[in-house]
């Protein structure tokens, strides 16, 4: 059943709205974060964006990973 159901998604290229909606999430909530990024350059914000939006659940992860520890070196705020 599982099968069927990716073939069908792989033929008609469309993803389940859920799915759109997650994305759509993630999205936002990296771009929260990085508005809290002040010295950060543009050209960053913008490629973590586009890798959490690439990359899904999976950037979203790394893209957190290197937010601790960029947070973790600059020191107590």
């Amino acid at each position: 059943m599982v099968a069927a159901r990716m073939i069908v998604f792989a033929l008609t290229q469309q993803a389940p709205p859920i799915l759109v909606l997650s994305l759509l999430i993630l999205c936002y909530l990296t771009l929260l974060e990085l508005r809290k990024e002040e010295d950060l350059p543009f050209l960053w914000k913008a490629w973590w964006t586009l890798l959490v939006f690439l990359g899904h659940v999976a950037g979203f992860a790394v893209f957190w990973i290197w937010l601790i520890t960029r947070r973790r070196a600059a020191g107590p705020a």
